[in-house]
């Protein structure tokens, strides 16, 4: 009797569905693939909020772009976080093909060749327009440690980099707040952490709201904290842009996919991957 029972059991165990993700509305509504395909072709401005370490995301991403892609082949857009605003000429050389690679004439993230530079190379394939949006580190490392005072020492280049200043603050948005305690724990000053996050969020927004074109799909990749609730490069596009129709996507890490709940607000979409899903770096 015992090993009848453990038979059903494991049986059980090993019929049970392990799906790599599960995609969800804003109210917890279980979505198809074709479903987000389908939303993602009616928006203006789609910000997929990924986890810097998670494939299933990079893949997702990659996915996504080709199909929108195959669909409108002439509409689509392409920015990136990971590639800042003062790369661009020598980004704009590798999707021209004078430049073989971007490694080794630019800095970038140590994960960039497993996790970006794909996404990156089908641009080029494809001749998809596509955008460093991010402020340039040294800049917003300047910012994070002087605040407002790094920007009296900047040039006319340097401030071209960047969202045009001053930029509005948004110290009010709960996301920024936050900083506050996460700025504290490393022992930084609250306000310069936070501004310049700030900083970048402008200046992705700003990057974004300068190249869209009216019936163009612009696809922005970046971490899910810079859009999660509408916040971050949202609430800047909302002011640099308004009435741009945004899709916003977010990325969650969770035991049991098949059984998460969303948290109010969190995104439109939201794209759920097991926690022991193995990360890229």
């Amino acid at each position: 009797m015992r090993v009848c029972v453990l038979a059903a059991f494991l049986g059980g165990l090993s019929a049970q569905d392990k799906p790599a993700y599960v995609l969800y509305s804003s109210q917890g509504k279980r979505l198809s693939y074709t479903a987000l395909l389908r939303k993602a072709e009616k928006a203006d401005v789609i910000l997929f909020g990924e986890l810097h370490n998670n494939p299933i995301a990079h893949w997702l991403a990659y996915e996504l772009v080709r199909d929108l892609h195959a669909q409108h082949p002439s509409r689509l857009q392409l920015g990136l976080e990971m590639l800042e605003t003062d790369q661009q000429p020598h980004l704009d050389q590798y999707l021209r093909g004078a430049l073989p690679e971007l490694e080794g004439k630019i800095t970038l993230w140590p994960n960039f060749a497993t996790d970006y530079a794909p996404l990156v190379a089908y641009a080029r394939a494809m001749k998809i327009p596509c955008f460093g949006t991010n402020a340039p580190q040294r800049l917003v490392r300047q910012v994070s440690r002087s605040g407002l005072a790094a920007l009296e020492g900047w040039s006319e280049t340097d401030k071209a980099y960047v969202a045009p200043l001053p930029f509005p603050r948004l110290d009010s948005l709960p996301t920024y707040k936050q900083l506050d305690s996460l700025a504290q724990a490393h022992g930084l000053p609250a306000e310069p952490f936070r501004l310049a996050q700030m900083l970048r969020d402008a200046t992705m927004a700003y990057t974004i709201s300068r190249q869209w074109r009216p019936g163009q799909i612009f696809f922005h990749l970046n971490g899910r904290y810079h859009s999660d609730y509408g916040e971050g490069i949202a609430a800047y596009l909302r002011l640099y842009r308004p009435g741009l129709r945004l899709l916003i996507l977010s990325t969650e890490e969770a035991p049991e996919p098949q059984r998460y709940r969303p948290p109010s607000g969190l995104a439109d979409i939201i794209l759920v991957v097991p926690a022991s899903m193995t990360k890229t770096h």
